[in-house]
């Protein structure tokens, strides 16, 4: 949705992160995996291997330029840890985190859950 306003290097960190949110807690569901393929799609990255797999979040979210492309990712980001129908615990600390390195508020951040929840929980 957001993921055409990325760079290369925002879309390849992005991807980084998205990998990040979708282990976090051990379980890849089917809708997860099926959301990260479309995403590497949208984004022309099918295959591109993640290179910053071993980098801190601080220094991945470093790499997005602009306040638009963080908000695109973290927003994407929310999407995914709802995609599967449950925001754990594990990933919406990953998020928060995630939104910390990139100078995002926790307020702004609630927002963007809550019309995550709307969007994905039925």
């Amino acid at each position: 949705m957001f993921l055409n306003l990325l760079k290369q290097e925002e879309k390849i960190a992005f991807l980084t992160l998205a990998k990040k949110i979708i282990s976090i807690d051990s379980t890849i569901s089917k809708q997860e995996m099926v959301l990260l393929n479309s995403m590497k799609r949208e984004l022309e990255l099918d295959d591109i291997d993640v290179q910053y797999l071993d980098a801190s979040i601080e220094e991945v979210c470093a790499l997005f330029s602009n306040s638009k492309s963080k908000v695109s990712a973290i927003m994407e980001l929310i999407g995914i840890g709802f995609v599967d129908g449950k925001f754990v615990l594990e990933e919406q600390n990953l998020i928060y985190q995630i939104a910390d390195a990139m100078n995002i508020s926790r307020e702004e951040t609630n927002m963007y859950i809550d019309w995550a929840r709307r969007v994905y929980v039925r």
